[in-house]
């Protein structure tokens, strides 16, 4: 007899947690629904953010204090004006790369880029990290 590759995850929320779904922190939105038993659920978010540049890390932390969930988004602007008076910063470029913990102990990583605001199209990828992405 084999041995089961996945084990089941409690979808049930978790008291301790601080962020539950809608108190700030998505960390399950952009997983797709199937996969969401197969990945460690974080009950701690430590969140960074960066003063100079549009960008943030989140970082969720499990009940053995091991990263389980881990963000980083940034926005690049370029600075643009209409009429040479007023100034402004537009969007010119944005990434997010999200990653899961997966029970196995291997990283669900899910990038997406936006490197045209105009149309507002953009590209996700997924792809499996044998490490959490740094």
């Amino acid at each position: 007899m084999g041995t089961a590759l996945y084990q089941s995850a409690s979808d049930a929320i978790n008291p301790d947690c601080p962020y539950q779904p809608g108190h700030g922190i998505r960390w399950a939105e952009d997983l797709p629904p199937a996969l969401k038993n197969l990945v460690v659920a974080p009950i701690r978010f430590d969140v960074f953010q960066e003063f100079e540049m549009q960008a943030e890390h989140t970082c969720g932390r499990d009940a053995s204090h091991q990263p389980c969930y881990s963000e980083f988004r940034f926005v690049v602007t370029q600075l643009c004006s209409d009429d040479d008076e007023l100034y402004y910063e537009k969007p010119v470029y944005a990434e997010s790369m999200t990653s899961w913990r997966l029970l196995d102990e291997r990283w669900l990583v899910c990038r997406i880029t936006i490197d045209n605001f105009d149309p507002g199209a953009f590209h996700t990828c997924f792809f499996l990290s044998k490490a959490m992405p740094r």
